[in-house]
């Protein structure tokens, strides 16, 4: 149950925002999910959740081929999210494949008996769903929340899990609540808190999808008064304040356009601020820096598809120059462990400007992310799809 739960809660990667102009807000709404699709994806949610809870349930043979009926139409609905993906931004697309891949492992593990394999599967695939939420600045709340939210099993999670889920159904201001009392309870530690994510997943939505830094300034503002917060903990919650602060100025302020100057300074401050083994000092910088480019992206990619022509070569650069520093701050500060979008965005960095000065800066990341993740691997060792992508990056790039 515990890797369950785990796998379903646990912090989100790239949790970005701040407020987006009339313009963008469009462009992003005329890119939104298709609402009968999302209906259908909560309505298996729905009925799929509460028994995954529940592991003598969940393998009780009454309920088999229910559950895979349901599955199947969750596989179904996640084939049509993975083709309405691949008109956004990469990330986008990047999270409806991984869905996808996910639902089809849960309902393969189930169809085995693999009981415990499918509910892991089943709760990764709801990490997608947060994580796509979360990418963008919403208003938007889910109507039908109550029909999830309220069943006893759910009741049950502990107040983290019930926090993201909220965020999974659009309920943001009751995740931050959440979030708020756990970190004001007195019966749970300050380094308890950091280490679950707790501070991390707060700061994620408060700055990406609610914008309110007022909010999350009043918040650290309460729990650095704490008098157990460890040396190491007091020292960033000071540093993030300050980087709060300043964020209430004019560079990612209400209204203000997204600009690729604007979010490679933030993601060069946070780098020079990431000290010590985790390197989340510059986290307010990361996380201001990829809610910039996200939405430099996300309207990027909407004029392009409003116009019928090639982009300019200053075109170009600027989306391959958006696409490395997001992929810088992920990797650096806010990457999840379930879905690797660092990794995306730096080939995205290639491919969108195979010759440009950005391209090889981003192969370098992306190789060195991929030979490390496989345990320092000659290339000769590398997985074949993975060898092959790195190659085909390479002659693109005119390199040997």
């Amino acid at each position: 149950m515990a890797r369950t739960r785990w796998a379903l809660l646990a912090t989100a990667g790239l949790l970005l925002g701040t407020s987006a102009t009339a313009a963008e807000t469009q462009a992003v709404e005329k890119g939104a999910m298709p609402k009968p699709t999302m209906r259908a994806v909560f309505e298996e949610i729905k009925r799929l959740l509460p028994l995954s809870l529940d592991e003598e349930r969940w393998s009780q043979p009454a309920n088999r081929a229910r559950v895979l009926e349901s599955l199947d139409r969750l596989e179904q609905a996640a084939s049509v999210l993975e083709h309405h993906g691949r008109s956004r931004e990469v990330g986008f697309d990047e999270l409806a494949l991984s869905l996808g891949r996910d639902i089809r492992e849960a309902r393969n593990h189930y169809a085995d008996a693999d009981y415990s394999e499918a509910r892991f599967f089943l709760a990764g695939s709801l990490q997608n769903c947060v994580s796509c939420h979360v990418r963008l600045p919403s208003a938007q709340t889910f109507e039908m929340a109550d029909e999830l939210t309220d069943q006893i099993e759910i009741q049950s999670l502990d107040p983290r899990e019930r926090a993201w889920l909220n965020v999974m159904v659009r309920r943001f201001d009751d995740a931050l609540t959440s979030w708020e009392a756990l970190m004001a309870d007195p019966e749970i530690s300050p380094g308890q808190l950091d280490a679950s994510g707790v501070l991390v997943d707060y700061l994620n939505v408060a700055l990406r999808v609610r914008m309110d830094v007022e909010r999350a300034s009043k918040t650290l503002g309460k729990f650095a008064a704490r008098k157990d917060l460890p040396v190491y903990l007091a020292r960033r919650v000071s540093t993030w304040r300050n980087a709060l602060t300043s964020l209430e100025g004019e560079r990612i302020g209400p209204g203000q356009p997204p600009s690729v100057d604007v979010g490679a300074k933030l993601a060069r401050e946070g780098g020079e601020l990431a000290e010590g083994p985790y390197g989340r000092n510059g986290l307010i910088q990361d996380l201001a820096a990829a809610s910039v480019l996200v939405r430099f992206l996300e309207a990027d990619r909407a004029k392009m598809e409003a116009e019928t022509r090639n982009r300019t070569q200053e075109e170009r650069t600027a989306t391959s120059r958006a696409y490395y520093w997001l992929g810088v701050v992920e990797a650096r500060s806010l990457d999840g462990f379930w879905v690797n979008l660092a990794e995306r965005h730096f080939e995205a960095a290639i491919r969108s400007d195979p010759r440009g000065p950005f391209a090889e800066r981003a192969y370098a990341q992306l190789e060195e992310t991929q030979v490390l993740g496989f345990g320092g691997a000659s290339s000769d060792h590398l997985p074949l799809d993975v060898w092959t992508n790195l190659k085909e990056l390479r002659e693109l790039m005119g390199a040997e």
